[in-house]
Parts: structure tokens; C-alpha cells; sequence
């Protein structure tokens, strides 16, 4: 019968863990819903942002075409698509879309981590809660249509002219293809992930009771998740079927949607708020007008109809008139009967129309009531109705405002008996419980009724939705309750007695229920083949619902502690089930013993003797004031007795506008006190007390600081009561004139009430509507006076505004003089702040108004009242210190016009005590205690792991060891053995100990490394693939970036020696030394111009190039730190024209030559000369120091590049190394924890199997006659304890001497099965997922390796294709410089042998080119390799022209004879030829031959023979060639080639995003939602296996030695 099929188990589980994730969830939504305050203009501004978006649906661009009027549909469009994201990103580039995409793709993920951490979470910070808020409120309201639309936008296709499958936002996008295959599958897991969040927040994450401040609070969060299920399938509907194709199943879905979608809204009205009832109202119409418009429009346009759509625009207004001008939901109040209701909403529907037309209080509202009145009279079946037993109602002498009170006062008790006929009535109705709470709560301010509706509801079958608002207002009544019961300890009303009653059935059938199991598993203990499965299960139920029952019990504790017969109950149960006999002679002596707990008052004599209102408080930090004596004069004063107020707050006898800061009071007092009142007296302080009744009394406060003999320092108050001569009404408001108090004399003066102001809050604006207007001048001493009108019934036209209610006194009045309708009053009014207090907000900021009412009488009755005066003497109580009572006394003073004013209240004489105190001590109780002996004499403690336990050295004890191999090995290791045992049973000798240590246990140290291994290799594992995605992708990029460096550094190279180049030519304009360019008018004007603009430009550009460079940090390994030194050092000797020099590095070098180019642009051309120090500069060092050591940067960037691909790939090799560690540790350290945690579950329940069938069969036949007692109600066995006591000692005497048997021989272990074989399926699944991780790690290595061998191939096609310019550059400069002077230094050698060593490298350098080409063309872009041939061998000008603007086609065609027409070969060619002929020339020049020149350009037959040679068409042509052509020719390779690498890198990581991004969204699942939840199961699990040892009683597990050795096993692990 104990039996119970697996499938059984499973299930279980399932509804187990199904608990805890609502219970999670609920959590979260709980404490986000703290700050929950919507403003009513966000929500309006919110709902017209969702109408445009929901009515953009219509006007798509894919739906457009049914108009059948484009320009108006597109004006249209154009208005609704300003919140539609996706309307922007049509025709943009598919990057773009993907961006926008995972962005919001990341934010509902986020979302989904923070929930996941908040949940498992013990503290929430507020910051990332309130980031979780914010994204849930954008994706319930404004976001959730945009983004859904965005989602599914990667999944809109179409098909073009040609046939083929396109992406409809991006017509070059192939539908599924390569590009767009893996971002689709990303958007349909992004769209169940979305849609589920949504939807099962929407449920939850809402206000379901009206809220002032909250406008999108709501009945019920159902008919607002539709609005998300209408938008989910129209947009599905939208983007994925074909239209036109399908264009009429899309109507109709979207007509049948919006229709639901408007009927659930219009009809559930689930908005408190009637303005967002309304303007929802007016969505969901106008969404329904929309679908029907636009079916009608497909079927009809241009058949029968035209213009259809302006059709749609004239029904808008219409329709939002006739829904804001839909009368009025009225309730047949004439026709109701709660006896015929079929249902309880229709009883919630009634009572929330009734209390509607209550608040509106206006005429029309008043008729309907009185006929509910007559209906609910002859209709109720109740005789102990409101109605029939209240007659007031049918008064109709009484006072208007006085009927308006006393039936607003009847109807809210009419209506409580609604709601408790109709939950009688449907019993199982959740929503009619949630309303009556919300009833209970906001109306009676009854919330532990409340709390117990709340309950009952929750044992119901209450939905998910029901269930988390049960779940979020028991805590916040729990908490308030709590809160409210500490300060109110010992005053228990009603209502709490009841709910005190009703859980404490709840109580004892949850006791009774936890018994059954207990003897469910005792049985199965006494089976032959025990089942450790189901013992576990069993186990576990035991648990929980022990849990249950301390939590029940703890609940009854807060609600009355001086419950003896529950004592007695949990005392039987704890010692009889639970088998814990110490608690239960804890509360069995607790039952018999007064439970007040008193605080520690103090006896001073003189407090008791005072004849005046004394009290002390306390001043401690933690007892701040807490009341700890007070007298009997007190006690009469304020109308409570002596035992409610001591160890209370004194808060309980202040108003309510002054009690919330009286800790704040009493921490100034004491802070001054020290400082400066130490040696003063203090003076008398003008206070309000609040007695019992609630009412204020006026008093003078006298404070004086005793010190006791213990050195404790109390705070002693003295209270004398206000004395005033006329009568004198107070009303203590709220800065709006809210009236939070009054004094009992406005029961005479207004026949106000404590009770008016409590039920229906009062204005003073009602009673005096002009007082604060002229607050100004009430403030001043005087005052001021202020009347007061009565209006009588007859007055049928006037409504009453005040809320007064007895008007007895004042009737007499009104009817001897008809004429005067007014009452004076002199009035005094008094603002209340607190500027003791330092908080500077709390010190300037009015907290309310003391108002004080003076009654002015005529004259005539003046007079009539001093003729009619008897003459008395004057009395007054006094008290007799000796006797310690009052005596009416004659009093001496000054007489008072109105003697009952003295006293506002009754005078209370209590000396009667609690029926609590009465309860005696037993002390034959206190005998079971009698066994333990607190250490007489020396105690001897030891430190056992990291606790401090006490060792008993005379005590002993014998037990039995069923391991112990032999009787010589139990001699030797006996000693030990017992030493071992007294410490670990020091540790628990009660239950609770022991339940606390195996609860707070460690694990096995194997079953710990296993957990840190999986847990530490888990995060490893996931931060793995960010480190490998990040690390490798900021890598690649720095190494893709690094490649540009090196043909930057060419360039700036290039440039340097252009800008000499042009000072040359500056240099010789100035010498008139180009006479082949000067113009015979103008002279070299033009030439110069030019000039001037080509410097400007080429400064500017090594300026960009220079900023660059020296920005960009490179990168060098250790084995190239000699270079990295070298670019760094100052090795750069910089010569000056005046023959010094200073060493600079290379950016300082190339700064220092900027420096002085700017210098020489500056000047003009006669200062551009030899003489100019400037010139010198730039081009001596030009020409040495820097083209020197141009090696020095070159090697530097190319080693930078060799570097960062040696850091990838080293990073790469070691991300792959640690991936595949982490991955076999985790596997081998998943599969060790599963098969240990499985074993050490088994150990702890295998020692079940240990106990004694004798014992085991004791405590079933124990349990079940606690069960029979438990249902027979039977209380007379306060003795059981004895006799349980000597069975027990009986029982343990004869397994004492049983136990000699076991040392001659060994127990017999029990056969056992196990039907638990939930872990075995944990294997598979973790091997695949494995293996799914491994696969990734590899494809990324293997990607990155081949990437990296790509570009450093790559780097000498770089260097020497950048380098080019310069060389050929560099070539002519030298050429140039040589014609110029005839002995000149080039990088240290003589010019003839560098110029004969350039033209040999130019041609090397030119094959070069073409080899490496040629040689890397598999890893090449084809694109660039096209560019390259063409420049090469076809025609470069096409792409010279895109890079130097001044150069048109046909100028670089026809150049130097068309040279560059073959291809830039041919004038690489050309250009080789020249130089080899100008450096002839120069060579064979001889100073003593005549030459025929062309141009007399110098004196000095040699300079005259050079620069005429400079000034021929070839050595123009060249120059031109080198500084025009082949600069941009190289320029736009190095272009090309820059771009095709990065091409190709943007195609690696577009691929590598797609892959990280579905790895990643893998690991999230499976981390986040698999094996987390897992883990904190499985260690769940084990703490309760163990602690399921705690179901065996103490006694047993004292002489169970296999039991002691687990326990002290697990507590010294």
C-alpha cells in the first residue's frame, strides 16, 4: 500500500519544480512592484503611442496595395510609423538592421539574466532591479510592437520578377542564405523568448486593487495580455505570409482578432483608471473599425465604393465620440438579488457599483441607494441584516450630513455581508476573495481578515495569476501585521482573535497531515525489502511539511503568545512525532506559565507617589523611548492600564502627525541634553496626548533625566492637563485640512465623533470652507472669528459638504431662534513644524495645522446665563498619596464656566489584571531538566573544527560498531572512539542543534571539489567563449588595423621627401633656375602658385599621416624588443646649417621637419635659399639622418604586425589548450559529483536501514496515537512524559544489555531497492553537450590560424607596395641634389655611388613587386589582383584620377607621349630610361669641354651644364612622373589592398558573430535554466537526505553507532 510507481515520483518532481519557478518569479515581480507608480499622463501618453502603432499594421507596405489609393495610405503610413522601427530600416543595409536587431535581441536577454539572479538571489540591489523594471514596463507598453515587428522582420521574404526568394527590408539579401540563414534561426528563438516573457509577465506585473497613483491599475491582467496575443498574431500573420496571395486569410485572422481584442477590453473593463478604460476602449474600437474598413476596402473598392480609406478616416472621430459619450454602466439595483446570482462576479460587479455610487454622494447616487434599501429588505433572508436591524436610516428628523454618514457607515458593513453571503455561496470563486480582501484592506483597514481571505483563497485552485497576488499581498499583510503587532503587543481585538482561531485550525490540520506522513514512513521502514527511493521521497515531504507547520506556528506566535492550549498541542507534536521531547517540555512548561514577556520596569518611588501624569521611558539605543513605568495618575489621564503600556513604543499615546517623528524628537532631546542641559532644568513643553478612546487632550510636558543606582539613565516625563475656561475644540489636520485627531469637546461643540473621521475621512474646508484662506490671519494671536451654518432637512436643495454627527446640543438653538442659521466661533490657528529636527527637508516642511475653536455665545444669553447662575463651589479631584486615591475636594483657584472641559475622558480604574497573569508556575515541570549537570567544577572545552564544545571526561559510553573487524582492534581503539563520541554528541543535544548542523553541513571534501570543479569549470567554460570571441576579435581587429601602419609609415616616408622635392623646386624658382617653366609675362608667378599648393597639400597630409602614427601604440614581443628600443631611442642626428647637431627619435625627427616646412611655407620665396637654415634642415636631413634610418619605423611596424599574429595565434592555441581542459575536467567532474552525490545520498539514507524493527514499530504505534488524541481532542496528558521517560529508560536498559551480543559477531545488513533512477539520464545529455562545446572551440582555432598565416604572408606585399614611392621618390630628389651640388653626402656615401646604387634597386624593386604578386595570388582578393593588372598592364589612369583630382583622363593618357596608356610597366619602364640618361649625362660631364646649352642659367660652367640638364622635357617628364603619376598610381594599390584585407576580415567575422552568438544563446540555456537550477536541486537534496536523520529521535541516534559515525563524520569533514 507504501508503494508508488516512478512515473508517480516524476511527476512530483515536476509540480515541485514548477513551484519553485513561480515562486521565483513571484519574487521578482514582488519586489519590483515596490516602486510601482504609474503617472496617469505617462499612461496616456503611452496608450496613443500604441493606437499609432497598432493601427501602423493596416498601412504597412505590404498591405498598402488593399487601399487602392497610394498617396493617401502613404501620408498615412508616413504619421503612424514614427514609433515602428522597422519602418525606418527599409532600404538600408542589412548591417544596419542586424545592429538594431541584437540590441534589442540583448536587452530581452538581460532582462531574462536579471530575473534568473534576482530570483536565486539573498539581496537585490536596487539599481539593476530598477533596470529590470524599466525594461519590462518598455516591453508590456511602447516596445512591445515595435520590437516584435522587428523580430519577425528578418523573417519577411518576398519573391522578385526574377522568381527568386528575397529579404523584403533589403532587396540584395537572398532570403535563407548564407548571410541570412543563422540570423533567422536567431529571430525565431528571439520571438518564443519574447513572446513568453511577455506574456507570462503581463499575467502578473500589474496592480490588481485601485491605486490613486497607479493608472494602469487593473481587475485582472488577462484582457490586457490579449492585446499581446492580438499583436503577436497579426504581426506573425503580416510578416509571413505571401501577399497578395493570401491577402484574404489575412483579413480575416485580423478581423476575428480585433474583435476578440475589443470585446474582452470593452466588455471586461479591466482599468480602474475610467480615463484609460476609456482611451483603451477607444483603441481597441477603433483597431476593430480598422480591420473591418480595410476587408471592406478589399472586397468592394473599385467595384462598388471608392476612396474607401477616407471612409476609415470620417469613422475615427465618430466612433472615439460614441465610445467617450457611452452611458454610464449601470446595476439594476431594483432587479438585484446576491440569492439568484449565478455567479461571483456578479456579486463583485454589485457591491463595486454600490460603493461607486457611495463616493459620488450626489443626488441621483442617494435615490439609487434608498431603493437598493426598500429591495435589499424584502429581498434578504437573513434576520440579522444590516438594514433590518439599523432603523437609524429611517429617520427623517435627523440631519442631512449626519443620514449621509450613518449610510455610508451601513453600507460598507451591507456590503461586507454581500461579499461573506456570496463567498458562502461560491466558496471556490478566487476573484471573489481577492476583491473582498481588497474590501477589507482599503475600507474596515481590517487586514488580518484580509490576510485570512487571502488564504483561503490560495487553498482554492487559484490560477498563476491569482496565485501571485495571493502570494504579494499575504506579505505585505504579513509584514504589516508583524510591524503593527510589535507595536501593539498585548492588545488583540476582534478580528485577530478570529483569525487566531482560523489558523489555528489551519494549524492542526497541518499538524495532522505531517503525522500521516511520519507514519507513511515509519511503515515503510517495516517493510521486508524497504525501498530507499520512497523512503527518500517520504523524507522529503516530512521535511516540507514540518517547515510548513514552524512557519504556521510562527505566524500564531505574532498573533497571540499566550495561547496555552497550542502550547500544549505543539509541545505533544514536537515530542510524540517530531520525537523532540526537549521542546516539547519547553512548551509544555511555557503553557503553564505566564508568557508576557514584562520588561524590566523600574521601582522608583517616587514616580508612584507623584500626584501628577508621570511616565518613564527608556534611552537606549535599541529601546528608545519604550515605556518602562508609569503611575496611576497616568493610567487615569490617558485611560489605559498599567500592563498595556510598559515595554511599549510611547507612540501609541501620541497623535498621529507627531508619533512618526518622536524618535527623532527624543534623539535631538538627549544629544542637547548632554551637551548643554546637563546642569539646567528643562522647561515645560506644550504637547498632545492620545488616550484610549483615541481622542487628544492638551497638555504641559515636564521632562526631568533620572539616574538609577545601575547606572542606567531613564527619561521622566511629567503630564498636567491643560486647563481652559471655555469650552475649547481642537482639530489637529494634515496640510490638505484632512482631520487626523480631535479632542472630546468637539462631541459637544460639532457632534464630531472619533469614529466619523475614522470610517470617512473629513475635511475642515467642509465645516469651515474659508479657514485656510485666511490662514494669514488666524496664525496671529489674537485669531480670528469664523462661522459655521447648520442646514436642517427642509434645506432639500442644499447638499451638506461637512461630515458632522450629532448636532443634538445645537438643535435647541435652531429651533428657538429660526432666524439665526450661524454659530461664531474665535478661532486660533497654529502651523506644525518640526525645527528641532536637522534634516533640513523635514525642518522647512509644513507637516499640518493646529486649529482651535472657541464658541462665542450672544449677548442675550449672556445675560440669561449670569441671572440664571447658581452659585457653587467649585470641586476637583485630589490625590491622597497615603491612601493612593482621589478625593473630591473643595479647589481653590479660579473658577471655570464649564467644570466637564477639564477632563476630556472617562477616568479608568484597572486593577484588574490579564487572564494570562493569572496562570501560575508549575514547577514539577521544571524536573526534567534534572538529568543535566552543568559542569561542576573545572569545565574542559576543546576546539572541534571551528566551534568550541565542552568535553565530559567522567562521563562514558558504550555502543555498538558494526564495522569493527575484531574484538582486539575495538580494545585498542576504544579510548579514541569514545573521546570522539563525547565531542560530536556535545554538539547536538537537542533536536533543533542537530537539525541546525546537518542543515548547515558541509559536503564530503570529494563531493566539494567535484561542486567547486563544476561550478568554477562552468563559468571558466562560458567565460572561455567571451574570452575567445573578444579576446581574438580584439586581436584580429588590432592586427587588420596594424596593416594600414606600414603603408603609413611609407607615406609619411613619401611625403617627407615630396615636401623636399617642392623646397627644391621653391629653392631653384628663387635661383631662376627653371627657365623651361617660366612664363615670359609673368614670370614664374603660376610656378610658384603651384608649387605653394602642392607644399600645402603634401604638409597637410604628413601632418594627418604623423598624428596617426604617433597615436597608435604597437605591439612587440619579446624577441623584437630591439627594435621597439631602437624606434624609441634618440638616434636620429639632426645637423643644423650652423653646424651642430641633436639626436632626436624618429616622430621627433620627422616633428622637427614639419616644424620648419611650416616655416619655409610661411616665407616668401627670395628667404627659400641656401642661406635659409630651414632649407638646409630639411634637406640635408632629409637626405641623411632620416632616410638613414628609415629601416627603424619599417622594422618596427612590421614586427608590430609579426607580433600581434604570433599574440593571436598564441591566444588562440592557449583559448583552445583551456577549452579542452575545462571540457574534460567538466565531464569528468559532472560524472564523478552526479555518481558521488547519488552515493552519499544513499549513506544517509542506508542508515534507516540500521535502526531497530522494535524502535522502528514504537514510533509508528507513537505517532499513530498522537494522530487518534490529535482527532479525538483528547488534552489530560500532561504526564505522558514520565511514563514516556521510563519506557524509554526500560527500553534503553535492554538494548544495553542486547548490545553485548554485537561484540561477539556482526549485525546483519538489511536488503534494500532503490526505485530512484532519475541521475542515470543526467549522462547522455551532458556528453552531447560536450561535444557540442568542443566543436566550437575547434572551429575557432582552426579559423584563427589560418587567418593569421594569411597576413603575415601578406606583410612584404604591403612593405615593398608602399615603399615604392618612396624609393622612386628619393631616387630623383638625389638626382636632382647632385645636378645642384657636385660633392654631396647621401646616407653617408658620395652621390655618384648612391645614385648608381638606386637605379639598380629600382629595377629590383619593380621585379620584386611583381614576384610577390604573383607568388601570394591565392591568398589575394581577386578583386585587388584585377586592380593590380590593370594599373599594371592595361591603364592606370582610371584609377589616377579618382586619387589626384588636378589630373583629368585625358592629361594622364596623353602624358609624356602616351606612355601610361600600356599600362604603368611601360612607364615604370620609361621612367628607368630617362634616369639612366640624365645619370649619364651627369657623369660625362668634363669641366674642361665646351658645352651648347639651351638656357644660360650660371656663371659656373658646371652648375650652367647641371640645371640645364634639369630643365630638359626628360628630366621634367621624370620628375612629373615620380610625383604625380606614380604616387597616385601606388596610392590607390595600397588602397585596394588595405580594403580587400579588411573585406575578407569583415566576411571572418560576420561568420564568427553568428557562431558566437548562437554558442552563447546555447550556454545561456543551459547554464542559466538547466544547470543551475540543477545544481541547487541536487544540493538541495543532499542537505535534506541528511537532514531527514533528524526524523529519528535523539535518544535513538545516541546508540546508533552508525548513525553517531555519520554525524560526527559530516560535522569534522
Amino acid at each position: 500500500m507504501f508503494n508508488r510507481s516512478s512515473s508517480d515520483v516524476n511527476i512530483s518532481q515536476i509540480i515541485r519544480l514548477i513551484n519553485e519557478i513561480k515562486q521565483s518569479i513571484y519574487k521578482v515581480i514582488y519586489l519590483m512592484m515596490k516602486w510601482e507608480e504609474e503617472s496617469l499622463y505617462v499612461a496616456i501618453l503611452f496608450s496613443i503611442m500604441q493606437l499609432l502603432q497598432i493601427t501602423y499594421l493596416a498601412f504597412g507596405p505590404k498591405i498598402l496595395y488593399v487601399w487602392n489609393n497610394e498617396k493617401a495610405a502613404m501620408n498615412l503610413r508616413s504619421i503612424f510609423s514614427y514609433f515602428i522601427i522597422s519602418s525606418h530600416l527599409i532600404g538600408q543595409e542589412f548591417k544596419l538592421y542586424l545592429t538594431i536587431f541584437y540590441l534589442f535581441f540583448g536587452l530581452v536577454l538581460l532582462a531574462i539574466v536579471l530575473f534568473v539572479v534576482f530570483a536565486f538571489a539573498f539581496k537585490v540591489p536596487v539599481l539593476p532591479l530598477l533596470l529590470l523594471k524599466f525594461l519590462l514596463k518598455l516591453f508590456l507598453t511602447i516596445g512591445f510592437l515595435p520590437i516584435m515587428l522587428l523580430f519577425f522582420g528578418l523573417l519577411s521574404c518576398k519573391v522578385n520578377s526574377e522568381g527568386a526568394n528575397i529579404w523584403f527590408y533589403n532587396t540584395d539579401i537572398e532570403c535563407w542564405g548564407n548571410e541570412h540563414y543563422i540570423h533567422g534561426i536567431f529571430a525565431i528563438v528571439a520571438i518564443l523568448i519574447f513572446q513568453i516573457l511577455t506574456s507570462s509577465t503581463c499575467l502578473i506585473y500589474f496592480e490588481s486593487k485601485y491605486a490613486y497613483g497607479n493608472a494602469y491599475a487593473q481587475r485582472s491582467g488577462r484582457p490586457y495580455s490579449y492585446y499581446h496575443i492580438n499583436v503577436f498574431i497579426i504581426i506573425m500573420s503580416y510578416q509571413l505570409l505571401e501577399l497578395p496571395r493570401f491577402s484574404s486569410l489575412f483579413l480575416t485572422i485580423y478581423i476575428l482578432s480585433s474583435f476578440f481584442l475589443f470585446y474582452q477590453i470593452h466588455t471586461e473593463k479591466p482599468f480602474y483608471n475610467k480615463v484609460i478604460q476609456k482611451l483603451w476602449s477607444i483603441i481597441t474600437a477603433l483597431n476593430f473599425w480598422t480591420s473591418i474598413m480595410l476587408l471592406f476596402a478589399y472586397l468592394l473598392e473599385g467595384q462598388y465604393f471608392r476612396d474607401v480609406i477616407w471612409g476609415w478616416v470620417g469613422g475615427v472621430p465618430l466612433i472615439t465620440l460614441i465610445i467617450i459619450n457611452e452611458q454610464i454602466f449601470e446595476v439594476d439595483l431594483l432587479g438585484s438579488n446576491i440569492n439568484r446570482a449565478i455567479s461571483g462576479q456578479q456579486i463583485i460587479i454589485l457591491c463595486e457599483y454600490l460603493l461607486s455610487l457611495l463616493d459620488k454622494n450626489d443626488q441621483h447616487s442617494l435615490l439609487m441607494l434608498d431603493g437598493f434599501i426598500e429591495i435589499h429588505k424584502q429581498t434578504c433572508y437573513r434576520n440579522d441584516c444590516v438594514l433590518k436591524s439599523k432603523k437609524i436610516l429611517n429617520d427623517k428628523n435627523k440631519h442631512v450630513s449626519l443620514q449621509d454618514m450613518e449610510r455610508y457607515t451601513v453600507f460598507i458593513e451591507l456590503i461586507s455581508q454581500m461579499y461573506y453571503d456570496g463567498i458562502k455561496q461560491f466558496p471556490q470563486d478566487v476573484f471573489l476573495r481577492l476583491n473582498y480582501s481588497y474590501f477589507l484592506i482599503d475600507r474596515l483597514k481590517l487586514k488580518q481578515q484580509a490576510l485570512t481571505e487571502l488564504q483561503q483563497a490560495e487553498q482554492s485552485g487559484a490560477s498563476f495569476d491569482h496565485e501571485f497576488i495571493i502570494y504579494r499581498y499575504k506579505r505585505i499583510l504579513e509584514d504589516d501585521l508583524q510591524e503593527q503587532q510589535q507595536e501593539n503587543l498585548n492588545q488583540v481585538d476582534l478580528v485577530t482573535e478570529i483569525a487566531f482561531q482560523n489558523q489555528s485550525k489551519q494549524l492542526i490540520q497541518q499538524i495532522e497531515k505531517t503525522s500521516l506522513v511520519y507514519v507513511d514512513f515509519w511503515a515503510q521502514l517495516q517493510e521486508e525489502i524497504p525501498d530507499i527511493g520512497r523512503i527518500k521521497v517520504l523524507g522529503f515531504k516530512i521535511l516540507d511539511s514540518v517547515n510548513q507547520v514552524e512557519e504556521q506556528w510562527n505566524r500564531l506566535k505574532r498573533l497571540n503568545q499566550k495561547a496555552s492550549k497550542l502550547n500544549r498541542l505543539m509541545g505533544k507534536y514536537y515530542s510524540q512525532v517530531l520525537n523532540d521531547e526537549e521542546i516539547g517540555i519547553k512548551l509544555i512548561q511555557l503553557s503553564r506559565m505566564n508568557q508576557n514577556d514584562k520588561f524590566k520596569a523600574i521601582d522608583l518611588e517616587e514616580i508612584q507617589n507623584e500626584c501628577l501624569a508621570t511616565i518613564t521611558i527608556l534611552t537606549d539605543v535599541d529601546k528608545m523611548g519604550t515605556i518602562s513605568n508609569l503611575n496611576k495618575a497616568a493610567c487615569s489621564l490617558i485611560g489605559y492600564a498599567k500592563t498595556d503600556l510598559v515595554n511599549r513604543k510611547l507612540n501609541l499615546i501620541q497623535p498621529d502627525l507627531f508619533s512618526k517623528y518622536h524618535d527623532h524628537f527624543l534623539e535631538n532631546f538627549l544629544d542637547k541634553y548632554q551637551d548643554s542641559y546637563s546642569n539646567q532644568q528643562v522647561k515645560e513643553k506644550s504637547i498632545y496626548v492620545k488616550n484610549k478612546q483615541g481622542y487628544i487632550i492638551p497638555c504641559q510636558l515636564h521632562i526631568r533625566m533620572i539616574q538609577t543606582i545601575n547606572a542606567g539613565v531613564f527619561m521622566c516625563g511629567t503630564i498636567k492637563q491643560d486647563i481652559y475656561h471655555k469650552p475649547m475644540s481642537i482639530f489637529l489636520c494634515q496640510t490638505n485640512g484632512i482631520i487626523e485627531n480631535i479632542n472630546s469637546t468637539c462631541i459637544r461643540m460639532f457632534g464630531l465623533e472619533l469614529k466619523s473621521i475614522t470610517i470617512k475621512p473629513i475635511n475642515i474646508l467642509d465645516i469651515f470652507p474659508d479657514i485656510l484662506e485666511r490662514k494669514d490671519e488666524l496664525l496671529q494671536k489674537a485669531g480670528g472669528i469664523v462661522s459655521y451654518t447648520f442646514r436642517t432637512r427642509s434645506s432639500k436643495n442644499d447638499v451638506s459638504h461637512n461630515s458632522l454627527q450629532d448636532l443634538d446640543i445645537e438643535h435647541s438653538e435652531v429651533f428657538e431662534n429660526q432666524s439665526k442659521q450661524q454659530i461664531q466661533y474665535q478661532c486660533f490657528l497654529q502651523e506644525i513644524k518640526f525645527q528641532c529636527i536637522e534634516d533640513e527637508i523635514i525642518q522647512n516642511k509644513l507637516q499640518g495645522y493646529i486649529i482651535k475653536f472657541e464658541k462665542l455665545k450672544s449677548q442675550e444669553k449672556i445675560q440669561l446665563y449670569a441671572q440664571n447662575k447658581p452659585i457653587q463651589n467649585q470641586t476637583q479631584f485630589k490625590f491622597n498619596c497615603q491612601s493612593l486615591t482621589y478625593v473630591l475636594d473643595c479647589a481653590s483657584g479660579v473658577d471655570s464656566q464649564d467644570v466637564t472641559v477639564k477632563v476630556d475622558q472617562s477616568i479608568f480604574w484597572e486593577d484588574q489584571t490579564k487572564i494570562s497573569q493569572q496562570i501560575t508556575n508549575d514547577p514539577q515541570v521544571q524536573g526534567s531538566d534534572s538529568q543535566k549537570n552543568y559542569a561542576e567544577g573545572i569545565k574542559i572545552v576543546r576546539l572541534i573544527g571551528d566551534r568550541i564544545v565542552e568535553i565530559e571526561e567522567s562521563k562514558s559510553e558504550e555502543y555498538e560498531d558494526e564495522n569493527m573487524q575484531s574484538l582486539i582492534e575495538q580494545n585498542e581503539n576504544h579510548d579514541q572512539d569514545q573521546k570522539n563520541e563525547k565531542e560530536t554528541v556535545n554538539l547536538y543535544r537537542s533536536k533543533g542543534q542537530l537539525d541546525q548542523l546537518l542543515s548547515q553541513s558541509k559536503l564530503p571534501r570529494t563531493a566539494i571539489n567535484l561542486i567547486i570543479f563544476t561550478n568554477i569549470m562552468n563559468t571558466v567554460l562560458l567565460l572561455l567563449a567571451f574570452l575567445e570571441y573578444f579576446i581574438n576579435l580584439d586581436q584580429y581587429q588590432n592586427l587588420i588595423d596594424s596593416i594600414p601602419l606600414v603603408s603609413y609609415n611609407n607615406q609619411r616616408s613619401s611625403t617627407l621627401m615630396s615636401i623636399q622635392s617642392i623646397v627644391q623646386d621653391l629653392k631653384a624658382i628663387n635661383y631662376d633656375q627653371y627657365p623651361l617653366l617660366k612664363d615670359p609675362q609673368s614670370g614664374y608667378l603660376n610656378v610658384e602658385k603651384q608649387f605653394r599648393g602642392w607644399f600645402d597639400k603634401e604638409l597637410q597630409q604628413l601632418m594627418m599621416v604623423q598624428k596617426e602614427l604617433t597615436l597608435v601604440s604597437a605591439e612587440i614581443n619579446e624577441n623584437y624588443l630591439e627594435f621597439d628600443d631602437q624606434y624609441y631611442m634618440q638616434n636620429i642626428k639632426m645637423a643644423s646649417l650652423e653646424g651642430g647637431t641633436q639626436n632626436y627619435t624618429f616622430n621627433e625627427a620627422v616633428q622637427s621637419v614639419i616644424a620648419k616646412a611650416m616655416q619655409i611655407n610661411s616665407s616668401s620665396l627670395e628667404e627659400i635659399s641656401d642661406q635659409n637654415s630651414d632649407v638646409y634642415y630639411i634637406e640635408y636631413n632629409v637626405f641623411n639622418s632620416l632616410t638613414q634610418n628609415l629601416i627603424i619605423p619599417a622594422q618596427y611596424y612590421r614586427y608590430n604586425i609579426i607580433s600581434r599574429g604570433e599574440i593571436l595565434d598564441t591566444s588562440a592555441t592557449a583559448l583552445l589548450t583551456a577549452a579542452c581542459i575545462v571540457l574534460f575536467i567538466l565531464i569528468c567532474s559532472n560524472l564523478m559529483f552526479i555518481i558521488k552525490i547519488e552515493v552519499v545520498n544513499q549513506a544517509a539514507l542506508q542508515l534507516f536501514l540500521d535502526l531497530d524493527q522494535k524502535k522502528i514499530k514504537s514510533i509508528y504505534i507513537k505517532c499513530e496515537n498522537f494522530i487518534t488524541s490529535l482527532q479525538v481532542g483528547d488534552e489530560d496528558d500532561d504526564d505522558f512524559f514520565s511514563d514516556n521517560d521510563e519506557n524509554e529508560e526500560e527500553n534503553e536498559n535492554k538494548e544495553k544489555d542486547d548490545g553485548a551480543h554485537l561484540l561477539n559477531g556482526r549485525k546483519k545488513k538489511k536488503k534494500f531497492r532503490n526505485s530512484n533512477q532519475y541521475y542515470k539520464h543526467l549522462i547522455l545529455a551532458l556528453l552531447i553537450n560536450i561535444l557540442i562545446m568542443s566543436a566550437y572551440f575547434t572551429y575557432q582555432f582552426v579559423s584563427v590560424q589560418s587567418e593569421t598565416s594569411s597576413i603575415i604572408d601578406l606583410i612584404p606585399v604591403f612593405n615593398q607596395t608602399s615603399f615604392a614611392e618612396c624609393y622612386y621618390r628619393f631616387s630623383d630628389n638625389a638626382l636632382r641634389k647632385s645636378f645642384e651640388v657636385e660633392q654631396y653626402t647621401f646616407v653617408g656615401n658620395s652621390s655618384m655611388h648612391v645614385l648608381n646604387w638606386l637605379i639598380s634597386e629600382l629595377y629590383n624593386l619593380d621585379a620584386a613587386i611583381h614576384q610577390i604578386h604573383s607568388t601570394n595570388s591565392d591568398i589575394l582578393d581577386s578583386e585587388y589582383l584585377d586592380v593590380f593588372n590593370n594599373i599594371f598592364i592595361l591603364t592606370p589612369c582610371d584609377y589616377i584620377v579618382q586619387i589626384d583630382h588636378e589630373i583629368d583622363y585625358e592629361t594622364c593618357q596623353n602624358f609624356n607621349d602616351g606612355v601610361l596608356q600600356q599600362g604603368l610597366s611601360i612607364g615604370m619602364a620609361k621612367f628607368f630610361e630617362n634616369f639612366r640618361q640624365l645619370l649619364n649625362s651627369y657623369s660625362s660631364f668634363n669641366q674642361s669641354n665646351d658645352y651648347d646649352l639651351t638656357f644660360q642659367i650660371s656663371e659656373n660652367k658646371r652648375l650652367n651644364y647641371m640645371m640645364n640638364l634639369a630643365n630638359t622635357d626628360q628630366a621634367h617628364n621624370m620628375r612629373l612622373m615620380q610625383l604625380r603619376y606614380i604616387k597616385a598610381a601606388y596610392e590607390y594599390i595600397n588602397q585596394a589592398l588595405i580594403q580587400s584585407v579588411q573585406k575578407n576580415a569583415n566576411n571572418s567575422k560576420n561568420l564568427k558573430v553568428a557562431l558566437f552568438i548562437s554558442f552563447n544563446i546555447f550556454l545561456f540555456f543551459i547554464y542559466f535554466f538547466i544547470w543551475i537550477p540543477l545544481i541547487f536541486r541536487i544540493l538541495s537534496d543532499m542537505l535534506k537526505s541528511r537532514q531527514t536523520l533528524t526524523i529519528i529521535p535523539l535518544q535513538v541516534i545516541h546508540r546508533t553507532a552508525s548513525i553517531r559515525q555519520y554525524i560526527r563524520k559530516i560535522i569534522n569533514h
